[in-house]
């Protein structure tokens, strides 16, 4: 077994010292830390097709003007009944008084009011919250999606957001505005429950 000859200008293969670091490309030797990548850690945030403001604006009228109507139909019929042989009275004041006013009319017109809530209800915390698309989110192709995976918000945060919407809209009208200029077209209400609307077709 023949002797190294240490003299010859070759070192030997020492141990790296205390804090180097090794190259890109190579293998981190014994005792080394191996390098950090620059990109930093967790699931790619997934980019979404945002749907525009104006189908928003869009999608909302529809929602609030347009899928009630059987509801609010019902209670004007209700209101016919109720008044058209009533006595109405107005005082100097402004103050409005009513006598002889149909009962049956009275409760059609309760009847339509219930049923305008519960077409809301479920137009905007069940089909919204399992499927993404109120209908005139629907209509208008445009969805609404968990931020995180692009999954609907299911019915609980569906409601959440419904309630946040009706507060800070009636808050502040600018909560409606912010889509035109933030990155992701987010209204206060979705940054909240971490939502986005997106094009669905």
């Amino acid at each position: 077994m023949s002797e190294q000859n240490w003299g010859s200008g070759e070192q030997p293969n020492q141990p790296p010292q205390y804090g180097q670091q090794p190259q890109y490309g190579q293998p981190p030797q014994y005792g080394q830390m191996p390098p950090v990548s620059s990109q930093g850690y967790g699931p790619p945030q997934p980019a979404y097709p945002y749907a525009s403001w104006i189908s928003r604006v869009g999608a909302y009228l529809l929602d609030y003007l347009i899928v009630p109507l059987p509801g609010v139909i019902v209670a004007i019929i209700g209101a016919v009944i109720a008044f058209s042989g009533a006595e109405v009275t107005t005082y100097d004041d402004g103050t409005v008084t009513t006598e002889g006013a149909n009962s049956v009319g009275l409760l059609v017109i309760g009847i339509g009011i219930v049923l305008t809530l519960l077409i809301e209800v479920w137009n905007y915390v069940f089909r919204q919250g399992n499927t993404g698309q109120s209908l005139g989110k629907k209509w208008l192709g445009i969805s609404v999606v968990r931020e995180s995976d692009g999954v609907p918000l299911g019915p609980p945060m569906a409601l959440l957001r419904w309630i946040l919407e009706a507060i800070l809209g009636g808050a502040c009208f600018l909560n409606y505005l912010w889509p035109l200029w933030d990155s992701k077209s987010q209204c206060w209400h979705d940054m909240i429950v971490r939502s986005v609307v997106i094009r669905a077709r």
